[in-house]
């Protein structure tokens, strides 16, 4: 995007200033003015956008009591859960203790989905290639959007960012069948969908397991599975690798040449090296479920998965006693998801100032959220799934297999462009017949209320200079600081 504001025009000066692009000068530049979208400026005074996003969350944090405040615990709760709340779900989590409000969404498989099922289109996954990478990822935006049961989409959206495979190997029919193994098994016990995953096409394709032969062992998924997705570096040698390398061989997929389409997987006993292993200090004649039911019992594992869901879901890097809390409560529990996530969501400091607004958003979230502010048809979740791209993110494509970087790692002076374009665009599409809403009506949803007095004066001076402009207040709100904050 041009990095100076835009220049005057019959076009522009004759268009209202929320409706245009904004650039990055009129964006960072300390009291803008003038063409492009001085509006817009006036919200993010300074040249640091890490430090304003810091600046807003440490302000909101010093609100007093705002998570005593019930209907901002549900919509902090809907936020981190899922992505936000309407006022109708907003209040009706809000008239609950804090322990039914947890269990309200846990419990999503009593909440029926046929609405959105009835809505979703229908993938074609039976012709030779499948449906494209488009295709797929409008496809889920449009389940995170319209989705009764919010948080079985949050942990898909987890496990595709720890459990990770994308596009740039495996095609988009195997992605497709890999989301839905994640949503069937969003809160299960971890040795289940670790097993499960490991001969998914998808990830076989990924991480090569596809390759893993016996006498010719491919390392690459077996060394992730130990640094990645269980106890992490410093927990296995190179001799542990290896070994179990030569556990995971035997499966493979069906479909000849295009391994790249296929969506099935199938064990073959002659390819399985079913000579003897050894593993962490036991010998057998090991399998790739073996190695699984070794690793996920290990403290190591229960403490980076504890860890890896809090930091997703309250703040970053989580004081050692929950971490050891979690990890035990993953433990007595068997190993079960579920019971971690439940636990997070009844701890007090998930209710704390240390937590409210503690996260960034990513564009997954942000773009989902925006969309159920604004409404949306199937043309405009094929649209938003491309327009995340600029934001740093592409649903089925991560950067690597670690997955997508967290925190104000999001933000920087392209991506916030971005962000703050797409949020112009979804709110042109508001119907006009929309209900008209105050600032203190659409902060009260979208941000609980809870502005700087640098943003509220900025809204309210915009209101005021464009009392008729729905839309442009709604777009104003969702340009805000706080909104880019989980």
């Amino acid at each position: 995007m041009d990095d100076a504001a835009p220049t005057s025009s019959p076009a522009t000066s004759s268009t209202p200033i929320w409706r245009r692009p904004v650039s990055r000068r009129a964006v960072l530049a300390t009291g803008a003015a003038g063409a492009g979208a001085a509006a817009v400026a006036v919200l993010w005074k300074g040249s640091d956008l890490a430090q304003i996003l810091n600046r807003v969350r440490d302000l909101t944090h010093d609100y007093q009591g705002a998570l005593s405040n019930p209907r901002v615990r549900a919509a902090h709760l809907l936020r981190r859960a899922g992505f936000g709340g309407t006022v109708q779900e907003i209040d009706r989590l809000a008239a609950m203790s804090t322990k039914d409000m947890a269990q309200s969404l846990l419990d999503y498989q009593q909440t029926s989905n046929a609405t959105l099922d009835g809505q979703l289109p229908t993938l074609d996954l039976t012709s030779a290639k499948g449906p494209n990478a488009g295709a797929v990822q409008a496809w889920w935006l449009q389940r995170m959007v319209q989705t009764a049961r919010p948080l079985e989409e949050k942990m898909t959206l987890f496990w595709h960012g720890l459990l990770t495979s994308g596009l740039d190997k495996a095609g988009p029919a195997q992605m497709f069948t890999q989301n839905q193994l994640f949503r069937k098994m969003a809160l299960a016990n971890f040795d289940d969908l670790l097993k499960a995953v490991s001969k998914d096409p998808a990830m076989m394709v990924y991480l090569d397991t596809e390759t893993n032969r016996k006498g010719k062992p491919n390392e690459n998924y077996a060394r992730e599975l130990m640094e990645l997705f269980t106890t992490g570096i410093g927990h296995y040698t190179e001799d542990d690798v290896r070994e179990s390398a030569r556990a995971f061989t035997g499966w493979t997929l069906t479909g000849g040449k295009q391994l790249r389409y296929t969506t099935d997987s199938m064990f073959v006993a002659r390819l399985h090296d079913s000579g003897q292993k050894t593993f962490m200090g036991k010998t057998g004649n090991f399998t790739g479920d073996d190695i699984v039911e070794m690793l996920v019992p290990l403290r190591a594992t229960a403490e980076r998965l504890s860890t890896r869901l809090f930091s997703f879901f309250a703040y970053q890097n989580p004081e050692p006693e929950i971490v050891r809390h979690l990890a035990d409560t993953f433990q007595q529990s068997h190993y079960n998801v579920g019971a971690v996530v439940r636990e997070i969501f009844n701890l007090d400091v998930f209710y704390s100032a240390k937590s409210y607004r503690a996260l960034v958003k990513s564009p997954a979230e942000l773009t989902a959220q925006t969309l159920r502010a604004t409404g949306a048809d199937a043309r405009a979740f094929v649209a938003a799934a491309n327009a995340m791209a600029p934001m740093g993110q592409v649903l089925f494509y991560p950067p690597n297999v670690a997955g997508w970087p967290a925190g104000t790692s999001w933000i920087n002076s392209s991506t916030l462009l971005n962000r703050i374009n797409f949020a112009n665009a979804a709110a042109r599409r508001t119907a006009a017949s929309s209900p008209a809403q105050s600032v203190d009506q659409l902060t009260a949803t979208l941000v609980d209320g809870n502005v700087t007095s640098n943003t509220r004066d900025g809204l309210h001076a915009f209101a005021g200079a464009h009392p008729d402009d729905r839309a442009g207040l709604l777009f104003m709100v969702m340009a805000t600081p706080e909104f880019q904050l989980n």
